[in-house]
């Protein structure tokens, strides 16, 4: 008997811990935000947004189409303060722990996220897993006023279209504040573009590419989605791209999944002039073809890996140079690549990476080959010059 009850109290000390509340008071005192948007508005203030969930009434059966959540503002000379005045609006008190997404309007960018971050690191309620996104063209304010029919919730729309995509989420945050320990390295932020659909007359939004950041944390520009693809294979963190290439002289277009990507980076310094070599391989699958060559000949599949390669090399090139030139950000780990490989070199130029970054003399080269042309070499109803 002794046993079965030293058994019992195990049990519920075990248990205990699974219980989220002791009483139903405190969680119909809080109000849950999952999401967050900042702008910088007039005299240097900040607004800051906030959408709730709207908590469920008791009884209710989740019949209807009544909205599920609402948006609530609070204006303050810092993030703190503008959410002060957002409290003042509420009866419940805002909890972030379930916070997906924070959104910042492009001009709270273009004057630096500093005190945003570290606002955030700060809170212990708010989630250090969270996506930070720039919204390009607009505010914050903006975005989270649109709706979006197929999420109750609008404000986690983006993460899920970054999981269909193939891209990590809940991982902004934590990026940003190990870029600022990396040497050389800019940081960057998912970014999404609101813009007006002609076609279907209405106002929408879309995942842009990447926003780049200095390092000072102040909006540098942007990468739009193909761009920020390959930025992703340069640094190795994706294993596959998607790619279409005009043919020359206007001989139609193909396309191709690359799969298995890999980057290898030299770099040299001397006399203070930075060289890189970055060498990019994969192997690609043909996706579809629009031109009159038949991939079942060796002539024919050599002139489409070559078209292939001369696409990859100029749209890389394009990129470094657009970090080099108009960013004047290193976005590519370059920094970090020299320190591990030359260290003596990098103490030299470390304190003005940014100026040597932006005069380095770099040189691309790409080595994918293709693997797959799938079940037929021409397309139908198309003859070869």
């Amino acid at each position: 008997m002794r046993i079965k009850r030293l058994g019992l109290i195990a049990s519920i000390l075990l248990l205990l811990p699974l219980f989220g509340c002791w009483d139903r008071r405190e969680l119909n005192d809080r109000l849950f935000e999952l999401g967050s948007g900042v702008d910088l508005i007039e005299d240097g203030k900040i607004l800051m947004v906030g959408q709730f969930m709207i908590p469920a009434k008791s009884g209710d059966t989740g019949s209807g189409e009544k909205q599920s959540y609402f948006i609530e503002t609070g204006t303050g000379k810092n993030a703190f303060d503008g959410l002060f005045d957002m409290q003042l609006k509420l009866s419940r008190r805002i909890t972030r722990a379930h916070r997906h997404n924070i959104y910042i309007g492009e001009k709270m960018a273009e004057s630096g996220i500093s005190n945003l971050l570290d606002s955030v690191t700060r809170d212990p309620d708010s989630r250090i897993r969270s996506d930070i996104w720039v919204v390009k063209g607009g505010t914050a304010l903006e975005f989270m006023q649109m709706t979006f029919p197929l999420e109750k919730m609008p404000a986690i729309a983006l993460s899920k279209s970054r999981q269909i995509i193939g891209k990590k989420i809940g991982n902004s945050v934590l990026e940003i504040l190990i870029a600022e320990n990396v040497e050389g390295n800019g940081p960057t932020l998912p970014t999404v573009e609101l813009f007006y659909d002609r076609k279907l007359r209405k106002k929408t939004f879309h995942v842009y590419g990447r926003a780049i950041l200095n390092r000072k944390q102040q909006l540098a520009g942007y990468y739009d989605a193909m761009e920020s693809a390959y930025r992703l294979w340069v640094i190795g963190e994706t294993k596959r791209i998607p790619i279409t290439v005009q043919m020359a002289n206007g001989q139609g277009t193909f396309s191709v999944e690359i799969q298995r990507t890999t980057c290898q980076i030299r770099m040299e310094a001397s006399s203070g002039q930075v060289n890189i070599e970055v060498k990019l391989k994969g192997g690609a699958i043909v996706q579809e073809s629009n031109t009159s060559w038949d991939l079942r000949q060796t002539n024919d599949l050599q002139t489409y890996e070559a078209e292939l390669n001369r696409h990859v090399e100029a749209a890389v090139s394009s990129i470094i140079q657009k970090a080099q030139k108009e960013f004047k950000v290193d976005v590519f780990l370059f920094g970090r690549t020299l320190s591990r490989q030359h260290p003596e070199q990098w103490t030299a130029l470390n304190s003005r990476w940014e100026q040597a970054f932006s005069g380095a003399k770099v040189s691309v080269h790409s080595h994918v080959k293709i693997k797959q042309i799938g079940l037929q070499g021409p397309p139908p109803n198309h003859d070869k010059p």
